[in-house]
């Protein structure tokens, strides 16, 4: 039985829809094949586990004394009691799965221990990771493979305090307003807000500022959907999603996505189905999807969240860690979601056998002679 390391939580603002997700992948996954170990990624960026985790009521109240904490040496777990001085085995981990939403957990936190450690890791890598969390870089990447975004600007904390007055001018003239603003590395709609003038725009930023050091300002896109269409590898395929329609017009924000709406086991009810776009249009979404999955390498599965107007897709974020790992783009019924995450864990396995390479050594310590004083 293979030893499956959850991850979920972390030092995000989304820290608790990541226990959302990760206790509900905790509560599916297959116990035949599977032994799940829960890590739980405290706010205080200490690792933790405990047999209660599985148990959501645990989070709401709070309740993290009951938890132990650990540290990865290799493949090994231990756990860590500070006050006796000791250092439990616990078990030995086969694969990781990251339900880590934002932060560092998704940016690349989970993703580095995973690789330092050489353990198979069923999410995006480092690299992947790293630049998906930052919806600047995000767009960088887009113009590059060719894929339309939203028009933007981009903005520092620190160009802002200089310069806030150019920054101001240059959203009047090149984007026009209403513009949206956003922190560049948070999700979940965290800090969005719609700017219709110079005033809002200030106000705007300057609140995105609060929370993050880098924002994003975009033309606003008026009579849009959201659209998400989802991808994951397995067997050497890459697998697409029917593109979904996931909100309406307007913009929505953290209360009215995830609060106001109506879920279960964390998992939110968004279906809206893909005739509606046209087959020419769901067609460029499934293959702007796949070709970013493609080009940058992806394992695991990964959401892309589109915006559409005029019968145009824009490709708005990637998230490399998806909410309920986008389980609902893929099955028609919670009970098959159960195979789908045995199969990402499988593949991160198998291409890990496969991606193993010998470390070579140059020798350059034998040519270099040391100087003894």
């Amino acid at each position: 039985m293979r030893r499956v390391a959850v991850f979920f939580g972390g030092r995000s603002c989304e820290n608790e829809i990541s226990i959302l997700t990760g206790v509900f992948v905790l509560s599916v996954l297959d116990k035949e094949k599977y032994a799940p170990l829960p890590v739980y990624v405290h706010t205080d960026g200490n690792m933790y586990t405990s047999e209660k985790m599985f148990n959501l009521e645990v989070f709401r109240e709070k309740k993290y004394t009951q938890f132990s904490k650990i540290f990865f040496d290799g493949h090994t777990v231990y756990a860590l009691n500070a006050e006796k001085r000791k250092i439990k085995e616990l078990c030995k981990v086969d694969v990781i799965l990251n339900c880590c939403h934002g932060g560092l957990g998704e940016g690349g936190g989970v993703s580095a221990l995973a690789a330092w450690h050489n353990l198979p890791l069923a999410s995006p890598d480092l690299t992947a990771s790293g630049v998906f969390m930052d919806k600047a870089m995000t767009k960088l990447v887009l113009r590059a493979l060719n894929i339309p975004t939203v028009d933007y600007i981009r903005a520092n904390q620190a160009d802002y305090e200089k310069r806030g007055a150019f920054l101001l001018k240059s959203i009047a003239s090149r984007l026009k307003y209403p513009v949206v603003i956003k922190p560049a590395h948070l999700g979940s709609s965290i800090g969005i807000t719609v700017a219709k003038n110079e005033a809002e725009a200030k106000a705007g930023i300057e609140m995105a500022f609060t929370i993050d050091d880098r924002v994003v300002i975009e033309k606003y896109l008026e009579d849009k959907k959201d659209v998400n269409c989802a991808a994951y590898a397995h067997g050497g395929e890459i697998f697409v999603s029917e593109p979904e329609t996931a909100f309406g017009a307007g913009l929505y924000s953290f209360e009215e996505k995830y609060i106001k709406r109506t879920s279960d086991g964390g998992v939110q009810k968004y279906r809206g189905g893909s005739k509606a776009l046209g087959d020419e249009l769901r067609n460029k979404i499934r293959a702007y999807t796949r070709t970013i999955y493609k080009r940058m390498n992806m394992q695991g599965v990964v959401r892309m969240d589109f915006l559409v107007s005029d019968d145009k897709a824009y490709l708005c974020e990637v998230n490399t860690v998806p909410g309920s790992l986008a389980y609902y783009l893929f099955c028609e019924r919670l009970i098959d979601a159960r195979a789908f995450f045995s199969d990402l864990i499988e593949e991160a396995i198998a291409t890990a056998k496969k991606s193993e390479k010998p470390l070579l050594s140059t020798g350059i310590l034998r040519s270099v002679r040391q100087n003894h004083k």
